[in-house]
């Protein structure tokens, strides 16, 4: 093989998967082939065996019947009278001295009740001839041997060789045919999922690999990228609505910061001095508040946070959230109460779900009517555990739900208050590090948010 043909193999991909397509077809093909030379051969020198068996089952009839004279008239009669046009037939006595048949001596290297193959020589002829022997001592001393030419069993080895031959010659060029047509059809495939991925790499992010639903190896490779595109489209245009909803959000904060700085220049009063530094210390303080929260959920759904998780008591986290928040929502004239405080042992992130509870807590406050309730409580299902808020506010239409927890998503009475419409796209992010969903309910009258979590093992 030349230097440039192993430079191409060694290049060319196609090329090796030709090569290796062919190998495997001949290495397929060759124990095929024997095995039906073997066969083929075996069937043949069963058919001799059968032949010999015959005949010696007759001869033997005679021998039960006739005894020794019985048996050697009836193998004189054979060898006299030529019935034995292809076979030979031998008696010999105790001693080995022949008694009656059509080969000269009995062969000093055939011993024992065995099927052989061997040369010898016919009475009245000149050359040896191969056959198929088997021998029979009988009770009283005397050796039968009874054979079958096997001439032609040569000649049929031979053909079956040459046949053999032929069709590994000719798997050559069909290994080679069938490996450039599978080859065609792959580098099809290749070639759709290529083009599809240069039309994305060019900005489309519409494009989609066509799918026959075959669930063949292919098919699950499209679908996964599909599924990829689908992920990596849905990440950007959340991140340009991202970007939007950042830069409306923190432009409000700077103008109102610039506003209070030019009326100070204006009039430099202390009082007005004092009051422009608090209003802009608390602008800095959301803003501050708005771009730790992003940070925080880009985290969460990043996976970042797994290698922080501990066995904690659910129970006692909703507990210590309640007390903690009793003040403030005293203050807005409600009541916060946990349902079924009972002890659910869990393997998670403890101040990430604490935070997100916390933040579902803050909107039932935030949103809450004044002399309502809100209620949290978990419950464990075995294999997933369920956290959850209600109150008994306004509560989110149901074709909005989906608006609501995007990252800056403040649906029209929210934009009233204070905040950055972050805390139910934490909660989604930290239940989605749980390998777990954030499910919005209603609550009639209300909202119910749960936080669906799955089981993961402690290490």
């Amino acid at each position: 093989m030349s230097r440039l043909t192993r430079s191409w193999l060694k290049r060319s991909t196609t090329a090796r998967f030709v090569m290796l397509y062919l190998a495997l077809s001949l290495v397929s093909v060759i124990p095929v082939l024997v095995f039906i030379y073997h066969q083929s051969d075996r069937i043949v020198a069963n058919g001799y065996q059968s032949t010999v068996a015959d005949r010696t089952a007759i001869l033997m009839g005679e021998y039960r019947a006739g005894g020794i004279p019985g048996l050697t008239r009836g193998v004189k009669e054979r060898a006299a009278t030529g019935v034995l046009t292809h076979g030979i037939l031998l008696l010999v006595d105790r001693d080995g001295r022949k008694m009656a048949g059509n080969i000269g001596a009995w062969p000093p290297s055939l011993n024992g009740d065995v099927w052989r193959e061997m040369l010898l020589y016919r009475d009245g002829h000149d050359a040896p001839e191969r056959f198929g022997l088997s021998t029979r001592r009988l009770p009283s001393g005397e050796r039968l041997l009874v054979g079958v030419e096997v001439n032609d069993r040569g000649p049929m080895r031979e053909a079956m060789v040459v046949a053999m031959i032929a069709a590994l010659i000719l798997a050559i060029p069909i290994g080679l045919l069938g490996s450039l047509v599978l080859v065609r059809f792959m580098n099809s495939r290749v070639n759709d999922v290529a083009k599809v991925a240069a039309s994305i790499a060019g900005g489309d992010l519409t494009r989609r690999v066509e799918t026959e639903g075959s669930n063949d190896p292919f098919d699950r490779l499209g679908m996964s990228l599909n599924a990829m595109l689908e992920r990596i489209e849905a990440l950007v245009e959340e991140m340009r609505l991202v970007t939007d909803a950042l830069a409306h959000d923190l432009l409000s904060p700077l103008t109102r910061i610039r506003a209070f700085m030019e009326k100070v220049a204006e009039q430099p009063t202390d009082e007005l001095r004092a009051r422009a530094r608090d209003a802009i210390s608390e602008e800095i303080d959301a803003m501050r508040r708005m771009i730790a929260g992003t940070l925080e959920i880009s985290r969460a759904e990043a996976g970042m946070g797994r290698e922080n998780f501990v066995r904690f008591d659910i129970g006692v986290l909703l507990v210590d959230l309640c007390e903690m928040y009793q003040p403030l929502a005293e203050q807005q004239h409600l009541s916060i109460a946990v349902e079924n405080p009972g002890p659910i042992p869990y393997f998670g992130n403890r101040q990430l779900l604490g935070q997100a509870v916390s933040n579902l807590i803050d909107n039932a406050i935030k949103y809450g009517p004044g002399g309502g309730t809100i209620r949290i409580g978990a419950d464990d299902f075995g294999e997933a555990v369920r956290l959850w808020v209600a109150d008994r506010g306004p509560g989110i239409p149901a074709d909005r739900r989906q608006e609501a927890v995007r990252k800056y998503g403040r649906l029209d009475p929210a934009r009233a208050s204070e905040g950055s419409g972050l805390g139910l796209t934490l909660a989604r992010a930290v239940a989605s590090l749980h390998h777990g969903e954030l499910r919005l309910e209603d609550n009639q009258p209300g909202l119910r948010v749960e936080l669906i979590l799955a089981r993961t093992p402690s290490r």
